[in-house]
């Protein structure tokens, strides 16, 4: 059964180092490496079944992306793996890429996009989708949000990255002003003493939907908090700055 269990887990974690951009081989060669230290090919060839070519390859690939090491003992290389917290920082990097390329497009073709739309779904996408915005914000913006019955935002984060984010948030002098309904005024009065740059109304009535709408300086964004969530986000800086005279009226009629 243990052997069964472990060929199933093994076969899972494949898919998932495939998900980030390793080779099936690759992610083969890195799984053997994990628990044995200073090995020769010839011991990874029989552990992972590959032709040694095979190896040869992966290996230089996994040493480039500093997910392997070697040293040379007797004349012969010797091989270990980097520990496994460096996929953070390849994650990371195809990130950051991504980011840069995608801003060279926007720019380039700018003028051929006038407005965009565009989804995310689940609480990952959303969450990325959240910084990405807080990083392409100019410093000391505003955004301001109309809310339904509860505080959805900061739970589909979760504690340790809402906690980040609002740091993050701060850090960009993002100023937020929020308007919640009287069922929320307890936990929005509580949050007020300890966010900063962040202000409530409460808006008269009350309210059962799970959408909140983000207006922010170029884009309109709806969070849909059910399973699973999603955020449609229009690009389009004159949507933005009308819904935002919306908001306007709304905060007018709100109250502290």
């Amino acid at each position: 059964m243990s052997g069964k269990t472990d060929e199933i887990s093994d076969k899972d974690l494949l898919q998932q180092l495939e998900s980030i951009g390793l080779t099936e081989k690759e992610s083969r060669v890195y799984l053997a490496l994990l628990p044995r230290h200073d090995v020769g090919s010839s011991k990874l060839i029989s552990a992972t079944g590959l032709h040694g070519q095979f190896v040869y390859v992966a290996l230089e690939r996994l040493e480039q992306l500093g997910l392997a090491k070697h040293v040379i003992q007797n004349g012969r290389k010797k091989f270990s793996a980097n520990p496994p917290l460096r996929l953070l920082s390849i994650v990371e990097e195809k990130r950051l890429a991504a980011q840069n390329i995608a801003r060279q497009l926007q720019e380039r073709y700018s003028g051929k996009h006038e407005q965009d739309f565009e989804v995310f779904q689940g609480e990952t996408a959303f969450m990325m989708h959240q910084y990405d915005m807080l990083e392409r914000v100019p410093q000391d913006s505003e955004v301001v949000a109309i809310c339904g019955p509860t505080e959805n935002f900061l739970a589909t984060l979760g504690e340790g990255e809402s906690d980040e984010f609002e740091a993050a948030r701060v850090k960009k002098g993002l100023r937020v002003r929020y308007i919640g309904m009287e069922s929320m005024r307890p936990r929005l009065a509580e949050a007020r003493k300890w966010r900063k740059l962040w202000e409530y109304r409460i808006f008269p009535g009350t309210s059962t939907g799970l959408v909140d709408t983000d207006i922010w300086p170029d884009n309109l964004t709806f969070n849909i908090f059910g399973d699973p969530v999603l955020s449609f986000t229009i690009t389009n800086k004159t949507v933005a700055e009308g819904y935002k005279e919306f908001f306007e009226s709304l905060w007018k009629l709100s109250k502290p």
